[in-house]
């Protein structure tokens, strides 16, 4: 006795992708970049604010620190400062801003430093920005 031959069925292989697993992918790759530019954005907004909020933050540190004073002598190009019976002078030193009473530097890359009182306000204007202290 002979075999019948085999018939062949006429499925086709399975090549490529289906449309769900397209759009799939689509909608993956479309968040992940979406994620990837708005973090790109906030990196961008941080490197440009970078030198405005250290700035802010020293002002703060600063208007903190004469809070807490007993007595602040006003000079054009420093602050004399007692605090809890001790004396601390704000000045410029190279091209930063300094505490002495030790040597804690409050702000690099300074151009211009000076203090004056207006008022009843101390002030202090740097590179050419006026701020108020106390």
């Amino acid at each position: 006795m002979k075999k019948a031959p085999a018939i062949r069925s006429k499925r086709s292989k399975k090549n490529g992708f289906t449309m769900i697993e397209v759009l799939l992918a689509l909608m993956i790759t479309t968040i992940c970049m979406g994620i990837g530019m708005a973090y790109l954005q906030t990196a961008q907004k941080l490197l440009t604010n970078h030198d405005s909020v250290q700035r802010d933050l020293m002002i703060l540190q600063l208007r903190y620190f004469l809070a807490s004073s007993s007595s602040i002598d006003t000079f054009d190009d420093h602050l004399e400062v007692v605090v809890r019976h001790e004396q601390f002078t704000i000045e410029k030193d190279k091209d930063r801003l300094i505490k002495r009473g030790g040597y804690e530097i409050l702000e690099e890359n300074v151009d211009d430093v000076r203090f004056f009182e207006h008022e009843e306000g101390i002030f202090m204007e740097m590179d050419d920005e006026i701020y108020q202290l106390y």
